[in-house]
C-alpha cells in the first residue's frame, strides 16, 4: 500500500514537477503530532507579526481594527492547540509517575493500582513505538520517492523532517528508562509493604479480634454471674468504655512509631475536639461520669429542674444525651399536666442542672406529704391520733423496708441513723383563719400516688366521723 501510493505520489511528480507538500496528511499519530508542532509554530510566528504591524500602526495612528480582528482569530486557532500533543514530549509525557508520591495502602495494594498503572504506560509505550516505527519508514519512503524525482528542495525538507523525528528515539528510550525505574521502585515498594505494613495490618486485625472475642465471653460471664441487671449493666458499660480506650490506644500507638509524636498528636487532636465540639465533649465526659460515678444507673427514677421539672426513668444512657420515659407522678399531675413522653437530656446537665434520684443505690422509698387545712376550734389531739392510726395502717409495711435500705446507704455515705416513722406538723395558716396540718410517711417511689391516695380518703373517711374534727370551711 505505501509503495503504491509512492508510486502514485511519482506520477503527481511528473505531472507536476514536486512533490505535494500533504505528505504529512497520515493517521499516524506522530506524525500527526509533528504537524501539530509544524502549525502551532507557524500561528504563534504569525501572532508575533501580528502584534508588531498593530503596533506600528498605532504608532502611526492607523486604525487597527482589521489586524485586531485577524489577531482574535489566530488567538482562537492558537488555543484550540491547548488540548492536542504539540511535540514529542507532550505525546510520550504520559504515565509520570512520582517515586516520591507512591504510597502503597492496603487498597492500592490489593488492588496493584501501582502496578496496572505502570503496565497501562509500558503497553501505550509499546504501541507509540511501533507507531513511531511505521512513521520512519513512511517519511523514507516520501525521501526515496523526492531523489528519484530529483525534486532537491523536497529533498531537503523531508530529510530535514526525518532529523526531527530522529531526534524522538533519544525520547523512546529514555521513556522506557524511567518506566523501568519506576518498576523496579513499586517492586521495592511492594515487598517492603508486604513484609512490614502487611504483617502489623493482619496482627493488628488478630488484636482487634481477640479484644472484641475476650469482650464478648466476659459480657456473657458477667450477664450470667452478676447480682442483678443493674450490676450487669454497669460493669457491661464500663467494660465497653475500657475496651473502646484500650483498642483506640492500641491503635494510635502501634501506627505511630514516634511515641513523643503520639502524645503530642493525642493532645492536639484532644484540645482541637474541646474548642471544636464543646457541647459534645461535655456530654461525652457527663456520660463516663455517669456511667462511672454511678449518680444514675438505668431504671432509675429522677427529676431534673430546667425550664420545668421533668421526672422519669431513665430507660438509656448513651454518650451524648440520657433517656427517660416520663412518668405519672404527682408533679405531673400538678404542673406538667402529661406524662407518658421519651424525653431527651444532654449529658451535660449532670454539670449544669439540679437533679434528684427517688432510686439512689439501694433506696426505693421516699417520703411524701399530704397537706390538710383544718377549722381553729377542732381537736388536734383528736387529730394527730387519728392520723396516726391511719398512715401506720396503711404504710408500716413500707417503714422497714425504708429503714433497711436506708442503713444499706449509711455504708456508704455518712449520715445518721432514721426510724422512717411518719412525722404529722401544725401550723397556722397566714391568713390565721386555719391551721394546716402536714404529713410526711414513707412509701414506695413507683406507688407513691396510689399510696396517697388511699391515706387521702382513709383520712377524710375518719375525720368525717368525728364530730369535733372540722376542716378548713367546713359546718355541721
Amino acid at each position: 500500500m505505501r509503495r503504491a501510493s509512492a508510486l502514485l505520489l511519482l506520477f503527481a511528480v511528473g505531472l507536476f514537477g514536486a512533490v505535494d507538500e500533504n505528505y504529512l496528511n497520515d493517521r499516524n499519530i506522530w506524525i500527526a503530532t509533528y504537524k501539530n508542532h509544524l502549525e502551532y509554530e507557524k500561528v504563534r510566528l504569525k501572532i508575533d507579526e501580528v502584534n508588531k504591524e498593530i503596533a506600528i500602526k498605532r504608532r502611526q495612528s492607523k486604525d487597527v481594527k482589521e489586524l485586531n480582528d485577524e489577531l482574535a482569530l489566530l488567538e482562537a486557532q492558537f488555543a484550540s492547540y491547548d488540548s492536542l500533543p504539540k511535540n514529542f514530549p507532550d505525546l510520550l509525557g504520559f504515565g509520570a509517575l512520582d517515586t516520591d508520591k507512591i504510597r502503597l495502602n492496603l487498597a492500592s495494594f490489593i488492588a496493584n493500582t501501582y502496578q496496572r498503572e505502570l503496565e497501562s504506560s509500558k503497553a501505550r509505550l509499546r504501541s507509540l513505538e511501533q507507531d513511531y516505527l511505521s512513521a520512519i519508514a513512511y517519511l523514507d519512503e516520501y525521501e526515496t520517492t523526492a531523489t528519484a524525482a530529483g525534486d532537491a528542495d523536497f529533498i531537503d525538507r523531508a530529510r530535514s523532517d526525518r532529523r526531527y523525528f530522529e531526534l524522538a528515539r533519544g525520547l523512546i528510550e529514555q521513556k522506557k528508562r524511567a518506566l523501568e525505574t519506576i518498576g523496579g521502585f513499586i517492586e521495592i515498594q511492594t515487598k517492603n509493604y508486604r513484609e512490614r505494613d502487611l504483617v502489623r495490618i493482619l496482627a493488628t486485625v488478630a488484636v482487634v479480634l481477640a479484644i472484641f472475642v475476650a469482650l464478648w465471653i466476659a459480657r456473657r460471664a458477667i450477664r450470667r454471674y452478676a447480682s442483678d441487671t443493674e450490676v450487669s449493666a454497669f460493669w457491661i458499660r464500663l467494660l465497653n468504655i475500657v475496651t473502646g480506650l484500650l483498642a483506640a490506644l492500641f491503635l494510635i500507638f502501634n501506627y505511630i512509631d514516634n511515641l513523643l509524636y503520639a502524645l503530642t498528636f493525642v493532645g492536639f487532636v484532644a484540645a482541637g475536639l474541646t474548642i471544636v465540639m464543646k457541647e459534645a465533649a461535655l456530654n461525652f465526659v457527663g456520660w463516663l461520669r455517669l456511667v462511672v460515678g454511678g449518680a444514675i444507673t438505668i431504671g432509675d427514677r429522677i427529676l431534673i429542674y430546667d425550664s420545668q421539672p421533668v421526672i422519669g426513668d431513665v430507660i438509656d444512657i448513651s454518650p451524648m444525651c440520657l433517656t427517660l420515659y416520663e412518668n405519672i407522678t404527682h408533679n405531673s399531675a400538678a404542673e406538667i399536666k402529661r406524662a407518658g413522653r421519651v424525653v431527651f437530656i444532654p449529658n451535660n446537665f449532670i454539670f449544669t442542672k439540679t437533679f434528684y434520684n427517688y432510686t439512689h443505690d439501694s433506696m426505693k422509698t421516699l417520703y411524701d406529704l399530704i397537706e390538710m387545712p383544718f377549722e381553729i376550734k377542732s381537736d388536734f389531739d383528736k387529730i394527730r391520733l387519728v392520723t396516726e392510726e391511719t398512715v401506720y395502717a396503711l404504710t408500716e409495711r413500707y417503714i422497714d423496708m425504708a429503714k433497711l435500705q436506708y442503713d444499706k446507704l449509711r455504708e456508704r455515705y455518712t449520715m445518721r441513723g432514721k426510724k422512717m416513722r411518719p412525722k404529722i406538723q401544725f401550723m397556722m395558716q397566714d391568713d390565721g383563719k386555719a391551721v394546716r396540718m402536714y404529713l410526711w410517711y414513707v412509701a414506695p417511689y413507683r406507688d407513691i400516688l396510689n399510696v396517697r391516695s388511699a391515706v387521702t380518703l382513709e383520712l377524710l373517711r375518719r375525720f368525717k366521723a368525728e364530730s369535733n374534727i372540722l376542716l378548713a370551711g367546713e359546718e355541721r
